[in-house]
């Protein structure tokens, strides 16, 4: 008896040889052969460029009766990987495709059919006329049933003249040798196809010289996917402390000192804000004024101040008197002068 797998091996191989073109075929038959081809190496055997292949291989892969995988991988003499296309059959995917197909065939065949009841079992060979065994139950002469037309006796047809059950016994007759593999299949276990185990056990090509290929070795990708958002991996607290007591404690207290204290040193400004870079002058004061305050004493403009002035001595006709005068102080390059109040 054949193993599971190689009875899933020859209901593929049967089913593309029924419904399938020859290039098609080539194409299922390697793939079984080889397990996986890379789609240059399928080419090659094929003789075709990439692109005819590719278009081939869509229509197998809509039927599920091969698999694509992409990965990429690093050719010698080149930085950066390149996406190289596979192809392979799961076994369990093609066989689930192939009872589909199978099932909707015959639920159409099955619905195109005429249904007993409605069919026209009875016919008249006189004139030519077709009847329902219900149409014919109130005609009935000591020969059979007679026609109500012309009162002919009746024949019966047969069941196999009718369209619809011709075509479903042709239909069965033309599908047995897949419902039969596929009663073996269900008795057994397909084991499981995936890309790692094809490839893993896959035959390699034996290219002539004129056509070799660059070697290439598959890129590990697991490492370079992102994890999380950046800028965002780092924020919230770490740990969460929750304190409940009375407000009663001592211990409490210091402790809360303590931790102010902490924080308060840690948010303190460096030395190099608050302290002055520039030395003290011997007595005592700051040499030179920091940038900030000479820019502030630039801005600043001071108000105009008024001088009383020391009263002058005059002589006059009754006595001496006393002049008093006052100045606006300004700067000294614009001073103006008031006039003499007597």
């Amino acid at each position: 008896m054949d193993s599971p797998a190689a009875l899933a091996q020859t209901l593929i191989r049967k089913v593309a040889r029924a419904f399938y073109n020859t290039s098609e075929i080539l194409v299922v038959d390697a793939l079984i052969t080889h397990s996986a081809l890379r789609d240059d190496d399928l080419a090659y055997l094929m003789k075709m460029n990439l692109k005819d292949l590719h278009r081939l291989c869509a229509g197998l892969r809509d039927a599920r009766l091969l698999v694509v995988f992409t990965r990429p991988e690093m050719q010698e003499g080149k930085t950066r990987p390149i996406n190289r296309t596979y192809y392979y059959i799961d076994y369990r995917q093609s066989i689930d495709a192939i009872k589909w197909r199978i099932y909707k065939i015959d639920k159409d065949m099955q619905g195109s059919a005429q249904p007993q009841d409605e069919s026209k079992e009875y016919f008249c060979p006189k004139c030519k006329a077709q009847w329902t065994q219900l149409e014919v139950l109130d005609s009935v002469s000591a020969l059979g049933f007679t026609c109500q037309r012309c009162s002919n006796v009746l024949e019966r047809s047969k069941e196999e003249q009718a369209p619809g059950h011709q075509q479903l016994s042709r239909m069965n007759n033309q599908f047995k040798f897949m419902t039969d593999l596929l009663q073996q299949i269900d008795r057994a276990q397909v084991p499981e196809c995936s890309f790692d185990k094809a490839i893993a056990v896959a035959r390699p090509i034996v290219r002539e010289a004129t056509h070799e290929a660059l070697a290439s070795i598959p890129v590990d990708t697991t490492h370079n996917k992102p994890s999380a958002v950046k800028g965002l991996a780092n924020t919230g607290p770490k740990t969460m402390q929750v304190f409940i007591s009375d407000g009663n404690d001592e211990a409490e207290h210091i402790e809360n000192r303590k931790r102010k204290e902490r924080m308060a040193l840690q948010n303190a400004l460096p030395s190099w804000i608050t302290n002055s870079s520039v030395e003290a002058s011997a007595t005592g004061g700051v040499a030179t004024q920091s940038f900030a305050m000479q820019d502030a004493e630039e801005e600043y403009v001071p108000a105009k101040r008024v001088k009383l002035e020391d009263g002058v001595k005059t002589e006059s006709g009754t006595g001496p008197k006393v002049e008093m005068s006052f100045k606006m102080e300004e700067d000294e390059d614009d001073d103006i002068e008031f006039e003499d109040v007597v």
